[in-house]
């Protein structure tokens, strides 16, 4: 977190705003406009809005909020908003490509796993080019440039050796440590005695630890944010992983949703077209917010659980999920054949409902109850107009969808950013997914 986020980052940003140490762009061209800058700084604030609170803190506006800027929104900003508010901003793209070839280096550092062959020969490789490459970029070799070779700069070069001898970087990086020395900070309400604070507070949860072990109340006396789920929280045996929250409703379901939930029946269970309208009831249960549990995601349903600018909470409701297509669908006379693919949608609601599906007999003559208790999401798909190719990421038009389709809750995969893009003509989003170590669940400390 201090190496490259903290400091290339931060001293990227400085030399591409000509804000580092007095310093002109020299034979380059990598600086960027003023008004470039103030675009980058209001796609930094609406991303804010349409980032999901589960992926980090709002990253501070560019243009005006720099100061403000921590390991985490540089993080983000390089991981999230700095490949898609970025493209197309510098006079050479030779920049850019330098820039996401970092971001790409970061993303492999990020991995939960790593292989050592590519670590100790690949990755190597590509940052000792991309070192290279900034030097010549941003150095260009000329004495009175020195300042820009910093030690950090050289320490990349050592990024591999570190993997290798103590294993991926969130193994041992400082965010687990920061973070709970703030909030450690902030039990403090003594500015005379603030020690004694902290050794207070340090003291009672020690206490509040060994009890919970010693009397075995984990459940009574977890403070955690996750109760919400064992209080509130609804969940069922065939779904062990997964509860649903309130809001709660219960009636008829709207045509579109109607027939969405058929075309799901039809392509999953052994049922007729004439029997998938009396295996659905006339009410079901309707729910606003699904989560995943052992620090999965929480994801909002749009319908149920509106996002409000004006009390500062986040749209939580676009996902990644999986979903069957046929390979053969433009071939009306050749069989089905289903392929998994990924998809991109807004979840709208959660439904529940006993599928009355009728009982199947199979050759050897036994019967196979199909009745069941399903959870399906219903999802408004993105039509993607195309993916970058450097990092594969997809974007679709403002206002793009497709008609809504039901999915099982299974197939979800995990929530995605919104990140504004700056072409002109009707505005087009780029849907980011975070890296695996920065999607992990993080133990919190607990407030007593």
């Amino acid at each position: 977190m201090h190496l490259i986020p903290e400091n290339i980052i931060k001293n990227l940003l400085s030399l591409w705003t000509g804000d580092f140490k007095g310093l002109d762009e020299g034979t380059g061209e990598y600086q960027l406009q003023s008004a470039v800058i103030e675009q980058v700084g209001n796609a930094c604030n609406i991303a804010g809005d349409t980032t999901p609170a589960a992926f980090g803190a709002r990253v501070p506006n560019l243009a005006t909020q720099q100061h403000y800027f921590t390991a985490e929104s540089y993080t983000l900003f390089t991981t999230l908003l700095g490949p898609v508010v970025l493209r197309d901003r510098f006079a050479k793209p030779t920049y850019y490509k330098h820039f996401l070839e970092l971001v790409s280096i970061f993303n492999d550092c990020l991995k939960l796993t790593i292989d050592r062959d590519y670590v100790d020969v690949e990755l190597r490789k590509r940052i000792a080019k991309w070192v290279q490459d900034f030097e010549k970029y941003y150095y260009q070799y000329n004495p009175a440039r020195l300042s820009v070779c910093t030690l950090t700069l050289h320490a990349m070069l050592h990024i591999p050796d570190d993997i290798l001898n103590a294993g991926p970087m969130w193994c041992y990086w400082n965010y687990v440590t920061e973070r709970f020395v703030g909030y450690l900070v902030r039990s403090s309400k003594s500015r005379k005695n603030p020690y004694a604070s902290f050794a207070r507070r340090l003291r009672e949860i020690a206490q509040n630890n060994l009890i919970k072990v010693k009397y075995q109340l984990y459940r009574e006396l977890d403070l955690s944010d996750r109760r919400e789920e064992e209080s509130r929280g609804h969940t069922i045996a065939s779904y062990p992983d997964i509860c649903v929250l309130r809001p709660h409703a219960h009636g008829p379901l709207a045509p579109p949703v109607l027939k969405a939930v058929k075309n799901y029946l039809l392509r999953t269970f052994e049922v007729s077209a004439d029997e998938v309208s009396g295996c659905i009831p006339a009410d079901v249960s309707h729910w606003g917010k699904i989560s995943f549990m052992d620090g999965g995601d929480k994801i909002r349903a749009a319908e149920l659980v509106m996002h409000s600018e004006q009390n500062m909470t986040r749209d939580a409701s676009f996902i990644k999920y999986s979903r069957g297509v046929d390979l053969n669908r433009n071939h009306r006379h050749m069989p089905v054949l289903l392929q998994r693919q990924p998809a991109y949608g807004q979840l709208l609601r959660i439904i529940e409902f006993v599928a009355n599906l009728p009982t199947i007999h199979h050759d050897q003559g036994h019967p196979v109850q199909q009745a069941r208790t399903v959870w399906l999401a219903i999802v408004r798909p993105v039509k993607i107009l195309a993916k970058s190719k450097c990092l594969g990421i997809p974007y679709y038009q403002d206002n793009s969808f497709v008609p809504i389709e039901a999915i099982d809750v299974d197939d979800i995969s995990c929530l995605v950013s919104r990140i504004p893009d700056h072409k002109p003509g009707p505005r087009r989003w780029a849907l980011c997914e975070r890296q695996d170590a920065m999607g992990a669940a993080e133990e919190q400390p607990e407030s007593i």
